[in-house]
């Protein structure tokens, strides 16, 4: 979806957002993801902005994607839950002179209230707890995998 927005505003933006779990907190939470990606471990401090063009335009990234969608700039926001908020305030400043932005990434609703939240619902069968905080929040909710043979009820 984000990539389909991009394509349709010249001289927007986007921001990636990713928050990290691994190994922080009382209880050293565990990657959301489990991918064993290092983008939760490898970096130090509450967040970290990552702007250059070679970790952006990575192939099969997120943020490559986005880019070649016809974003204007990209910013790739990792950060943990404590540092998000600081996090987004300079993030989005680095990204102030688009004609608009589009965010991908749940827990920013947590401090930002966005002018239209769009919120896609994956082909997990659960939910994270953060995304289900977001479609509760969402002014659009999109199935990205409707059933295609609903139920009967008799």
């Amino acid at each position: 979806m984000a990539e389909r927005l991009l394509k349709k505003l010249p001289g927007w933006s986007a921001l990636k957002v990713t928050v990290s779990h691994q190994g922080r907190g009382p209880k050293k939470e565990k990657c959301p993801r489990n991918k064993g990606c290092r983008a939760c471990t490898s970096f130090k401090g509450d967040f970290d902005i990552v702007t250059d063009k070679r970790i952006i335009n990575r192939k099969g990234k997120d943020t490559a994607r986005l880019k070649r969608a016809g974003a204007k700039k990209v910013v790739w926001l990792r950060s943990t839950l404590k540092g998000l908020k600081a996090g987004l305030k300079m993030s989005i400043r680095e990204l102030r002179d688009s004609e608009g932005l589009v965010i991908e990434g749940n827990s920013v609703l947590e401090h930002l209230k966005p002018d239209i939240t769009i919120f896609i619902k994956g082909r997990r069968h659960r939910l994270k707890r953060s995304a289900k905080a977001v479609q509760k929040k969402a002014d659009i909710i999109i199935d990205s995998k409707p059933d295609i043979y609903p139920s009967r009820h008799n």
